[in-house]
């Protein structure tokens, strides 16, 4: 029978290629960006991810279980769903939107992976690896507050003056 342990390393695992998968995934999301701050925070966000992988390889190590074995399919979709977001808006002032709310909903499912193995981590006693669950899930929140700014301070505007220089009452 499973238990609370056999569905922490699999989160664990879901986590792990969750972060794998968007590693591969953000060089094209920066390469497509305009906004220079975009570019810098998917920069920022690419050698935090690497060092966000590094830390599961330790919390997996630590409790004696491989990080692999798991292909996340919320993270398959979100990049498969971004690419078709860049791929319509990319090059236009709408892009740049795209790719911040494309990023945010991977930051938000990111942080409600993290918060849940945190907890898990707690009921199970697992204290030694909590600390490194919570600088992630710490990234992560701060990630997403990042592109909010970046969203509200410019880029949304931006694209809603869009293609004729004015915004439009709805």
């Amino acid at each position: 029978m499973k238990n609370l342990n056999d569905l922490f390393q699999d989160t664990i695992r879901d986590i792990y290629s969750s972060e794998k998968l968007l590693l591969k995934a953000m060089p094209d999301m920066m390469s497509a960006a305009q906004n220079p701050r975009l570019k810098e925070a998917i920069r920022l966000h690419i050698s935090q991810t690497e060092e966000q992988v590094r830390r599961i390889e330790q919390v997996a190590q630590q409790l004696g279980f491989s990080p692999e074995g798991v292909t996340c399919q919320g993270t398959v979709g979100l990049i498969k769903e971004s690419q078709e977001h860049i791929q319509e808006f990319g090059g236009s002032p709408a892009g740049d939107a795209a790719i911040i709310a494309c990023a945010q909903k991977n930051e938000h499912y990111e942080i409600a992976n993290y918060g849940t193995v945190i907890t898990y981590a707690e009921l199970l006693g697992h204290e030694q690896v909590i600390s490194l669950l919570e600088q992630t899930l710490q990234e992560e929140e701060e990630t997403d507050d990042i592109l909010t700014q970046i969203a509200e301070s410019e880029v949304n505007q931006q694209a809603l003056a869009g293609g004729n220089g004015r915004a439009q009452m709805m």
